[in-house]
């Protein structure tokens, strides 16, 4: 990427920077996905084997305009991983949730 960017709207300076990505208590880069979107009821967004690019993000500093760039090669592993863990977490909760709801049932029923 280029040191410094003359904006498109006005002609202003642009500053590189990136747009913050926030979720569950994590803060990261946000990344462009390779496809369309496809729903997932763990997750989300359906992410195993999608390349990924993180975002830059220029703003011009005289009228505030953005412009994006996925830049790198998009990293496919980082994705699929990612969904994995979550999906076996969404499992693990779902499960530890049926077994807390039966010890309670089984509980009250004994009194």
């Amino acid at each position: 990427m280029q040191q410094s960017k003359q904006c498109p709207k006005c002609a202003g300076s642009m500053a590189e920077g990136f747009v913050l990505d926030k979720a569950h208590g994590s803060v990261g880069v946000s990344r462009w996905v390779e496809g369309a979107a496809q729903t997932s009821v763990w997750t989300g967004v359906k992410l195993a084997g999608r390349p990924q690019s993180p975002i830059s993000t220029w703003r011009c500093g005289r009228c505030g305009f953005l412009e994006s760039y996925a830049s790198g090669e998009p990293d496919p592993s980082d994705a699929a991983q990612k969904e994995t863990v979550a999906a076996i977490l969404a499992v693990a909760l779902t499960v530890a949730g049926i077994l807390i709801a039966i010890a309670l049932y089984l509980s009250h029923r004994t009194h």
